[in-house]
């Protein structure tokens, strides 16, 4: 397969010519492509321009060189097509993060970006790519100080033992140093092959994050022992001192990029926590419908409260995650403890029936969970999960007092619903029922409406519909005399609500 595709057969030429002079034209036509077709091809296949995939190989196949033979590096250079050490040594470190002479040094230690892109769509983030070349830079740095640290001479009289016991305590810190940001570099490595683990990328920034402390931990004592040190010796400590010191703060610049980087390549935490979103939500919509279940034997009159309870469980369902925030997930608790007080009180009246709500219970238990999860994200995930926009304050304060007025409206509409249903066909003709349901529906719509309300218009229509249902309660609630008392008592509360939360 890979041999009928023109791209596959260019690259084998490309490794095939490496060390002689090529361009694009050149490549282009010897697949008979056009230059624009070929380049926009080879990106798509291979994931990087043309000439950037050429320079990779050839500093590839360069710093195979630099580690396998003993030839020099203008000698290498010249061979993969560089004019000088000095351009060699330009390009290299740009793409290592490292000068040659350090990579042949080092080299067992040190990743080496992008080296599993050839033949592949895959792309290595570039991002990724960064941090190796500023962990191979940390890398090399830790090593020269320790080795340099070694090559410190000793003081003569009673405190050389001394000296040299701190200049080896320093050298073996800057070692381990060196040691762990390589487990960092195989970490960070692996992320571009496939080991897409939420965990390690916070692991990654820890680990570098340790180094930069320990790095100024370690700059701190050497810079104490030269302090305590003799006024003759100071003068000549001072340079080791100073590279400690340029090896903390390069940790910290370092470790702050890294971090940068990694924020970066968030989009992976951020599946993860879309992911436990779902399911803390998917959870609670399950424990909702089995709760609705247990409810709707039609013969009992508890309809009201499976209402209550399938109506927040379809909220949950139709809300896109994006759209789910912890107002929501806070008021929608909220109404459950009323549903639950409800519940209680009908549980006192007929104790037999426990059972049928036992599944209450667990709904607002979930529903606690999600609540929780969502008032635990850190840094920019609720931006991401929930959708709260930075920049929205004053538009988040109107959607509240909305959301709100929607909660409270909705409390009395579950309680309304449960009265029309005790109060049943021993107090109610098929016309107060007709007209207490039309009161329902009217609080429903304006429930609804803020929820999404957006601007003016909207809380004129919320306002329009409220007093209509209120008066046509307290009409109803007149006719019903002194069954009549719990209707008046929710329609002046919807008065109370009105002129509170609207102004009227």
């Amino acid at each position: 397969m890979k041999d009928k595709n023109p791209i596959f057969r260019s690259l084998a030429m490309i490794e095939e010519k490496i060390q002689e002079k090529l361009t694009v034209e050149m490549l282009a036509e010897d697949i008979h492509f056009s230059k624009y077709h070929y380049q926009r091809i080879f990106r798509e296949t291979v994931g990087e321009t043309v000439m950037g995939y050429v320079t990779r190989r050839r500093l590839f196949l360069a710093a195979e060189d630099l580690a396998g033979t003993g030839d020099s590096v203008l000698a290498i250079a010249l061979k993969y097509g560089y004019d000088s050490h000095e351009g060699f040594t330009r390009s290299f470190k740009t793409y290592l993060g490292i000068t040659p002479t350090e990579y042949r040094k080092y080299h067992s230690d040190i990743g080496f970006p992008g080296a599993k892109k050839e033949e592949s769509a895959m792309m290595n983030s570039k991002s990724t790519d960064e941090m190796i070349r500023e962990l191979n830079n940390l890398i090399v740095q830790a090593k020269e100080t320790a080795a340099d640290t070694r090559k410190q001479k000793g003081v003569t009289g009673d405190s050389a033992a001394i000296y040299a016991q701190a200049w080896e305590f320093a050298s073996k810190r800057a070692e381990k140093m060196a040691e762990e940001l390589k487990e960092v570099l195989e970490c960070v490595t692996s992320l571009t092959q496939g080991t897409d683990e939420i965990s390690a990328r916070f692991l990654i920034v820890k680990a570098v994050e340790d180094a930069a402390f320990e790095a100024s931990v370690t700059a701190f004592q050497v810079g104490l022992m030269i302090a305590r040190a003799m006024p003759e010796h100071r003068s000549e400590f001072r340079p080791l001192y100073e590279k400690y010191d340029r090896l903390a703060q390069t940790a910290r610049i370092r470790s702050g990029k890294i971090v940068d980087f990694l924020n970066e390549l968030s989009a992976a935490i951020f599946h993860d926590m879309r992911e436990n979103a779902t399911k803390k939500i998917q959870d609670a919509m399950k424990a909702g419908i089995e709760a609705v279940e247990k409810l709707s034997d039609p013969s009992l009159p508890y309809g009201y409260i499976a209402d209550g309870v399938r109506e927040i469980t379809e909220e949950l369902d139709t809300l896109p995650l994006e759209e789910v925030t912890v107002y929501f997930l806070e008021d929608i608790v909220f109404r459950m403890e009323t549903i639950l007080f409800a519940a209680d009180m009908d549980i006192l009246r007929a104790p037999q029936h426990k059972q049928l709500f036992d599944g209450i219970s667990n709904f607002k238990e979930k529903l606690d969970e999600a609540a929780e999860f969502f008032r635990n994200l850190s840094g920019e995930a609720p931006g991401t999960i929930v959708g709260m926009k930075k920049g929205s304050e004053i538009k988040r304060t109107a959607e509240k007092m909305y959301s709100d007025l929607a909660v409270q409206e909705g409390i009395l509409l579950f309680y309304l619903k449960g009265e029309i249903q005790k109060l049943g066909n021993a107090h109610l003709d098929e016309g107060q029922k007709a007209a207490l349901n039309a009161v329902c529906n009217k609080m429903d719509r304006a429930v609804r409406l803020a929820r999404n309300a957006t601007d003016e218009r909207d809380g004129c229509e919320i306002k329009e519909l409220l007093h209509e249902a209120y008066e046509e309660m307290m009409g109803e609630a007149e006719k019903l005399d002194v069954y009549g008392g719990a209707i008046r008592y929710l329609a002046e509360e919807m008065k109370n609500i009105i002129c509170c939360f609207l102004q009227l």
